[in-house]
Order: structure tokens, then C-alpha cells, then sequence
């Protein structure tokens, strides 16, 4: 029910000085201004679902806990209504924290291939050297991020948050302690492409840029561009109070603020595994005829893109699972395995 949202809720529609009125050369950041300057993704549904690659991740998240960690350490205790993502790194904060991440995991891969590698050789001495260096590593890289990390963490605004409720997207500033709080309609999505030196091809995605300051959201994927458009409808059916969230993992924790669907309860954390694969072959079969080539030359070239006609299982999935456990057969928490990796990891 639209009553429950505020009068500056987004409800589908932008105003045209929006997209007509976008600041460039007067920009003082080089990027943004060069940003403001692409190609613009369509602000309406073309996929008609937001299913993708990512779902079977937060599925298991919300069965072992670790979504709902994640979103109590991100939203900070703001209204239910809110979706708190992890954007590239636009802050110095933020690069820290991808820095370390990287650092963390690197420690843990090659604590266990350099021993391993070097006893295969033969080389018993380098293979304890090589343990007992990433280890200490490994060690001081997790001792940090559970003693020290914690107290400053809520310090610092981690997550750019979409609000549904309000229709405002807030950004971390520079310095990730307070946030530019701006409505969702006054930005638009640009394309946006990043070399990866490691595959030698581009990273496609898009920079949510506000029209006239240099406030922004970003994400890239892979040299597909289909990932950044579900995203992208991701970002629009949450924010738009005009119709109903999709039906996907990521928003199971939403499902209680969209009773009027006749969704099952709990559906995604009753569903079955094998029923995710079944999602996601129809997802690949909509990506086939999406033709992401064409669908990019379209975008740059400022023509229309496919609009597609996905099959119901997106819309009504829960007609299609055929083994959905009783309530009373929800188990949380996370396998011994989970809890081996999880504690190999750090917590940012």
C-alpha cells in the first residue's frame, strides 16, 4: 500500500530535466565529468525479472545468518525499508577495506598451495617456511579485524542505501562518516567500462551519477553487459512504490511489506536448492536472447533496447517449486564447512 511510503517515495517516472539537464564540463572531478558524458541506460523494464548470478549467494546467506549480519552492520538501525550495497570503492575507506580484503585473501590461498606446492617438490624446509610466514600473516590480518576493526567500523558508513520508503539513495561522503542524502530520480545510470588486466577484457557496468553533483553509486561485472542492466532494474523495482518487489532471495527479508501478492511466507528460505538451478537455466535462457553485442551497440548509439517476455517462473515462482519444506523444517545456521571459511575470512 502506498501509504505506508513517504511523499518523496519514487514512483516510476522521472522528470525529463533530469536526464536533459545533466552537469558535464562545469563538474570539478575529471571522472564524473567524463562520466556525466556517456551513454545513459533506460529507466523502465526490459528484463521484466531481476534474477541473477548473484541469488544463490544470498540465498544461502539467508539461511546461515550472514545476510542479516551483514545488514544490521550496513543500514546502521535505519527503516526496514532499505537496501544497503557495497559499490565499487569511491572513498578512501572503501579502498582500504577492498585493499585488505584482497590482501586477507591472498594469505589464505597461498597458505595452503605454497606448503603443499613445495612439499610436492620436495622442499620439507621451504614448505614449513612458506606456512609459517603467510600464517602470521593470516594471523595478524585476523586478529585486527576482530579486536581493533570492530571499534571503528561504526564509525564509518560502509554501503550506499536505497531507501524505498523515503525514495532517497544516500552515499558515503569522502571521508565515509556521514552521507550525501539525494532522491533517486535525480540520478542516472551511465554506462561504464573498466580494463581488467587479468582477462584483458573490459569490466561493464554503470555509474549511478547524480545529474548535477558529483555524487555517485558504481558497479561493474564482467564483458557482459546484461549483468549491469539487471542490476540496474534491481536498483528501479526497489525503489519504485508503484509496483510490487520482485521475487528473488535478495528481498525475502522484504516479503512481510508485500503481503498483498500472496506470496508463500518464507518462501525462498523453504524452497529447495535444486529449484535455484532451475531459475537460473531460465535465466540463461533470456540471456541468449538478449544478444548482449547488440544490446551494447544499441546503448552507446542511443537506440532502443530489446525488451524481453521472461517466462512466469520469475514472476510467480512458488507455482513452480515442487518441494517446499513446512516452516517447522527451516534450519539456520551455517555448515561446519561455512563456519571453517567464515573464520578463515575476515569480517569487514
Amino acid at each position: 500500500m502506498l501509504e505506508q511510503y513517504a511523499e518523496t517515495a519514487y514512483r516510476g517516472k522521472q522528470a525529463a530535466k533530469f536526464r536533459n539537464e545533466i552537469a558535464t564540463d562545469e563538474r570539478d572531478s575529471m571522472y564524473c565529468r567524463y562520466q556525466s558524458e556517456q551513454a545513459i541506460y533506460p529507466r523502465e523494464n526490459l528484463f521484466g525479472y531481476c534474477f541473477d548470478s548473484s541469488q544463490m549467494s544470498y540465498y544461502k546467506g539467508n539461511i546461515n545468518g550472514q545476510t542479516d549480519y551483514d545488514r544490521s552492520i550496513l543500514t546502521k538501525g535505519k527503516n526496514k525499508l532499505t537496501l544497503a550495497l557495497i559499490a565499487n570503492a569511491t572513498n578512501i575507506i572503501g579502498l582500504t577495506n577492498f585493499t585488505w580484503a584482497m590482501l586477507h585473501l591472498f594469505f589464505v590461498f597461498f597458505m595452503f598451495i605454497l606448503p603443499l606446492f613445495s612439499l610436492a617438490l620436495g622442499a620439507y624446509e621451504l614448505a614449513f617456511d612458506f606456512f609459517i610466514i603467510l600464517l602470521s600473516c593470516w594471523g595478524g590480518s585476523k586478529l585486527i579485524s576482530l579486536l581493533i576493526w570492530p571499534f571503528f567500523r561504526f564509525k564509518f558508513n560502509l554501503a550506499t542505501i536505497f531507501n524505498r520508503k523515503t525514495g532517497m539513495v544516500e552515499v558515503p561522503t569522502k571521508n565515509a562518516k556521514n552521507f550525501d542524502t539525494l532522491p533517486f530520480e535525480e540520478f542516472n545510470a551511465h554506462y561504464k567500462v573498466a580494463h581488467n588486466p587479468k582477462s584483458g577484457f573490459a569490466n561493464r557496468g554503470f555509474t549511478l551519477l547524480h545529474y548535477k553533483k558529483n555524487i555517485r553509486y558504481e558497479q561493474t561485472y564482467s564483458n557482459q553487459i546484461a549483468c549491469a542492466f539487471l542490476h540496474w532494474e534491481l536498483l528501479q523495482n526497489f525503489m519504485d512504490v508503484t509496483q510490487p518487489l520482485a521475487d528473488i532471495p535478495q528481498f525475502e527479508y522484504y516479503r512481510e511489506f508485500d503481503k498483498a501478492n500472496g506470496r508463500p511466507k518464507y518462501f525462498w528460505y523453504r524452497a529447495d536448492k535444486s529449484f535455484l538451478k532451475k531459475m537460473s537455466q531460465a535465466k540463461d535462457e533470456q540471456l541468449k536472447e538478449f544478444n548482449d553485442d547488440e544490446q551494447l551497440d544499441n546503448l552507446l548509439m542511443g537506440k532502443p533496447i530489446k525488451k524481453l517476455n521472461p517466462p512466469e517462473i520469475f514472476k510467480f515462482p512458488w507455482k513452480y517449486a515442487e518441494n517446499i519444506k513446512p516452516e517447522s523444517e527451516i534450519k539456520f545456521g551455517k555448515t561446519a564447512w561455512q563456519k571453517f571459511t567464515s573464520f578463515l575470512m575476515i569480517d569487514l
